[in-house]
């Protein structure tokens, strides 16, 4: 008995511990608010940070990603590679999100992506945006929920720019 459970943990012992890294980027194309597509192959080569929320908390979705992007963009240099993505699970959502977002869409905004089918929807919670940081091979390298953003929250996720300079 003791010769099995030991072979099944060093066999498996490995994904356990390297799971994450061995998340992939989801596939989907999904419009913005201003009907421009956008695929997510077309951010394979790039650190990718992709920010989202539930319906409910399109303002929260908005004023994480500004400040996580506007901040970012103070750090970043002409040769990173870097995408950054927003977006909201529009499943289920009534008519008033939607005239919300058609109200809006004029105004300059930062693109937001509106995943109508619930896509991205795993892993998001209310009250919260939800945060994935894949890798330029698009393997996932952080995941994070935030209330709040700040500038040394920005600073820490700078980090993962910062790694992919070393490569």
């Amino acid at each position: 008995m003791k010769k099995r459970s030991l072979v099944f943990l060093l066999l498996f012992l490995p994904t356990f511990l390297f799971s994450d890294s061995q998340v992939q980027l989801p596939s989907f194309r999904l419009p913005d608010q201003k009907g421009q597509i956008f695929a997510s192959d077309s951010a394979k080569g790039n650190t990718y940070f992709l920010l989202g929320c539930g319906f409910k908390d399109v303002v929260l979705c908005r004023k994480h990603g500004r400040k996580i992007y506007w901040k970012m963009q103070t750090l970043l240099k002409d040769e990173d590679k870097v995408l950054f993505s927003g977006y909201l699970n529009l499943k289920n959502a009534p008519q008033t999100v939607f005239d919300y977002i058609l109200k809006e869409k004029d105004k300059e905004y930062e693109s937001i992506l509106l995943d109508k089918e619930g896509i991205l929807s795993r892993g998001l919670t209310d009250g919260r945006s939800y945060l994935r940081v894949y890798s330029p091979k698009g393997n996932l390298i952080h995941t994070e929920y935030f209330q709040t953003v700040d500038d040394s929250k920005v600073l820490e996720l700078f980090e993962f720019v910062k790694k992919g300079r070393r490569k």
